[in-house]
């Protein structure tokens, strides 16, 4: 080390230990630095707050959706099991609707378009 990094050295390490560096004259070299620091501390403050802002509503987005993926899924398995033939069967029955099950085979019924002379 150059002698006058070692002068700069000592007399920083001096300052710290008889407690100059909190004087007037090193915050006013300072000022630029100490700016900085406390705007880096607040726009870290404020960049974690808003994370930790958007988690929060994340997580409850997911417990949200869970919620209703389940209900949605218990009202699917509600109708599926009302509309089971032996629960309509059941259904008529009780109702007393004079319908009969047809045992014939449903047939699709195809009408042919008269073909136009031209």
């Amino acid at each position: 080390m150059s002698k006058d990094k070692e002068n700069k050295f000592g007399t920083f390490l001096k300052e710290i230990l008889t407690g100059d560096i909190f004087s007037k004259q090193f915050f006013a070299r300072q000022i630029g630095v100490i700016i900085w620091g406390i705007l880096l501390a607040f726009f870290y403050m404020n960049n974690r707050m808003v994370c930790e802002q958007s988690y929060k509503e994340i997580h409850e987005l997911r417990k949200e959706l869970a919620n209703e993926k389940y209900i949605a899924l218990y009202n699917e398995s509600e109708l599926l099991k009302a509309s089971r033939i032996g629960t309509v069967k059941q259904f008529i029955e009780n109702q007393e609707l004079n319908l009969v099950e047809e045992n014939k085979p449903a047939y699709k019924v195809i009408l042919k378009q008269p073909e136009k002379d031209n």
